[in-house]
């Protein structure tokens, strides 16, 4: 027993000094001693969860502490991933202490929601964080942390898509500590208030800078990270990507960061460059997705880097890499429209549309309320041979499998009506904006809101009538329009045009009716006359330009040009010559003088030529010297070869007799007999001659 004891005093010390390892050292020989002594297990727990050997320190708790040090146990299954496990562990505790009249400890309940933040069950989290902040006075060190944690909740409601309850309405929390500003930054980016969310973020930035003075300029940067990453993410939302890219650049360059943080600017970098520099996106793409981040990021996040890693398949034209990748992920998110999408589009990029459109097809009947599917449909089909009949009816059999007030949302309307359009249906496009007006006037009219949506589609149908020159019915309603809102200029002018084609004295009634222009009398009416847009320069009118008429025409007037009649005189350039050129010899100069010979017109026909010296068709050919002046056999000069002079012929008289030529026998062969000796005397190696 005093041998325990004396263990247990060394014990306390090494925990003073921090002494870990010497700690598990002498826990391991008490537990030798006595291996269900829980003091000493609970000490070689809590130490390894100093040394965050998680698993270890749960192998621990399990053995031989059941049902004690249930926060230590489900800190342990949080750190080691097992979130479903550790919030049973907490509900079930909760329910035994709600039996005895008692409550969940606070860090238990703390715990609890951040278990539930990762598991994405955010309407519980945001309750228990409301609770939380309820019972926590606002001097206590842990409110800010927790109003921290609880507008994180908030803004990942509405980054996920989801509506917040009246409740919990997200409200901005400025100039209090740099994770709050950061925080509600978040929460105005998901509501595409990007403006705001730039000043919210900038304000994080100097409360970052002015709370952590104290440290180095490399501990702020880190700590900054975070902060710039997110204003680069809103500057690529608002298209400014030169200003993003210089951004995520900056955050990578900074070392020793946590590991979420350079992976989010690399997967946003690789979004921005698309298909430019795909060996470098491959790279980044590969740091945002390794296992250690998998269980760091949201189920977004994770599926964000997912679509941008197929998209960089797609970009290489690894076809088949990318469906296999794609067929996977199906299998753990069906709802991913995107994934459909980019199987069709590996099709579509390897030249087989008609493939392509049939696997999306196949899909739409998996998914038949996809709109991004049905659309992708309607654009094959018209990729596919402009078929806007095909279009027509996959877009129609779509629309109507839709409720009644969703068949007629005005992008619907609008895509329909301009295939009718294209297809040469003008009619049937003017009767589905009629109907589409109708059945919006009376939903909104039962409903006692706004009919700005019915003149809306009212106004797409006047336009639309006007373009098919049906101007009666257009003039019917843009009358409409015109007393649903007589100040409206478009409307008057388009009232204005559909009179003028049928009744003009309407129109110019309605003219009187356009707001005047603006700096009218800044205009010079006279210069805009006689400068013509789309003229040549021969056409331009001038000022009496019927006074230099002659020949007995008649004057046209001020301001008036003839045009122009017969062919157009060229001017000719006078030639180049040399410096020391004499005009006055006869002859004119070579217009090839300035070219080198080898590019003369008599030099290109000597190499060109089929016959003649110089010929390409027989060059290399017949026996040895037979290109060369004077070779070949009998009257081309084979006498040259046996040592006799070439034959000259004579000059030719008015008629040219037939001329035998003579031919010395003898002096032939003895020419072959020497050539073909000569030959092998050259070398013994087989050669070409």
């Amino acid at each position: 027993m005093a041998n325990i004891q004396q263990l247990f005093g060394e014990l306390e010390r090494h925990i003073k000094r921090e002494e870990h390892d010497k700690v598990l050292t002498i826990s391991d020989k008490i537990l030798a001693v006595d291996p269900k002594d829980k003091d000493a297990l609970h000490c070689k727990a809590i130490t390894l969860i100093r040394l965050e050997r998680y698993s270890d320190a749960l192998s621990i708790l399990n053995r031989g502490l059941e049902g004690k040090f249930v926060f230590e146990k489900a800190y342990c299954l949080y750190r080691t991933n097992q979130l479903s496990d550790g919030a049973a562990l907490i509900e079930a505790t909760r329910k035994h202490m709600q039996s005895t009249g008692g409550q969940l400890p606070w860090d238990l309940r703390h715990l609890e929601a951040q278990m539930l933040y990762r598991m994405e069950r955010y309407q519980e989290c945001i309750e228990l964080y409301a609770g939380m902040l309820k019972d926590t006075s606002k001097s206590d060190d842990s409110y800010n942390d927790i109003l921290t944690n609880f507008n994180a909740c908030k803004a990942a409601v509405l980054y996920s898509g989801k509506t917040l309850d009246e409740r919990w309405k997200a409200e901005d929390v400025t100039k209090t500590t740099y994770e709050l500003s950061f925080n509600s930054a978040c929460a105005r980016i998901s509501q595409g208030d990007y403006t705001q969310a730039l000043a919210l973020l900038e304000e994080a930035k100097t409360l970052c800078r002015e709370s952590l003075n104290d440290y180095d300029e490399e501990e702020i940067e880190q700590e900054m990270a975070i902060i710039i990453v997110q204003t680069a993410y809103v500057y690529q939302l608002l298209g400014r990507t030169e200003q993003a890219r210089e951004l995520y650049q900056s955050v990578l360059r900074i070392k020793a960061l946590e590991v979420t943080v350079p992976a989010v600017a690399a997967n946003n970098l690789v979004a921005i460059q698309k298909e430019d520099d795909l060996f470098d996106s491959t790279k980044k793409i590969k740091s945002a997705n390794t296992k250690a981040l998998g269980v760091k990021f949201l189920s977004s996040q994770k599926r964000a880097i997912a679509m941008n890693e197929l998209l960089l398949q797609l970009y290489q034209n690894k076809f088949a890499a990318c469906r296999d990748t794609a067929q996977q992920l199906l299998k753990s998110q069906p709802d991913n429209d995107a994934l459909y999408l980019i199987l069709a589009a590996t099709m579509h990029r390897q030249k087989k549309t008609a493939k392509a459109l049939e696997e999306l097809k196949d899909f739409a009947a998996v998914r038949p309320d996809s709109v991004a599917i049905q659309f992708a449909i309607v654009q094959l089909e018209l990729i596919n041979g402009q078929d806007y009949l095909a279009a027509i009816e996959s877009l129609t059999r779509f629309l109507k499998s839709l409720p009644e007030k969703e068949q007629h949302r005005p992008g619907y309307v609008a895509l329909l009506v301009w295939l009718y359009d294209q297809a040469g249906q003008g009619e049937k496009g003017v009767d589905l904006l009629s109907e589409a007006s109708a059945i919006w006037t009376k939903n909104n009219k039962g409903s006692g809101s706004s009919t700005a949506l019915p003149l809306t589609l009212l106004r797409q149908t006047a336009a639309f009538k006007l373009r098919s020159h049906r101007y009666k019915d257009a003039a019917k309603d843009y009358e409409e329009l015109v007393r649903a809102d007589p100040s409206d200029p478009a409307s008057i002018a388009g009232l204005i045009m559909a009179y003028s084609e049928f009744e003009p004295a309407l129109a110019e009634k309605y003219g009187a009716s356009l707001p005047e222009m603006k700096n009218a009398m800044a205009l010079d009416v006279e210069s805009l006359e006689r400068i013509v847009p789309g003229l040549k320069r021969e056409y331009v009118s001038t000022e009496n330009a019927g006074a230099a008429l002659g020949g007995g025409r008649r004057p046209l007037g001020l301001g008036v040009r003839p045009r122009r009649t017969g062919a157009r005189r060229l001017r000719k350039r006078k030639p180049l010559l040399p410096k020391n050129y004499d005009a006055s010899a006869p002859g004119t100069p070579d217009p090839e003088r300035w070219l080198p010979k080898r590019d003369r017109a008599a030099a290109r026909l000597a190499r060109t030529r089929k016959t003649g010296v110089g010929s390409r068709k027989d060059m290399g050919k017949g026996p040895q010297g037979l290109n060369l002046e004077g070779g070949g056999i009998g009257g081309t000069g084979s006498a040259r070869i046996a040592g006799r002079e070439p034959i000259i012929p004579a000059a030719p008289v008015r008629e040219i007799p037939v001329v035998e030529e003579v031919v010395d026998v003898a002096a032939i062969a003895k020419a072959k007999s020497s050539s073909s000796s000569s030959k092998k005397k050259k070398g013994k190696s087989k050669g070409k001659w």
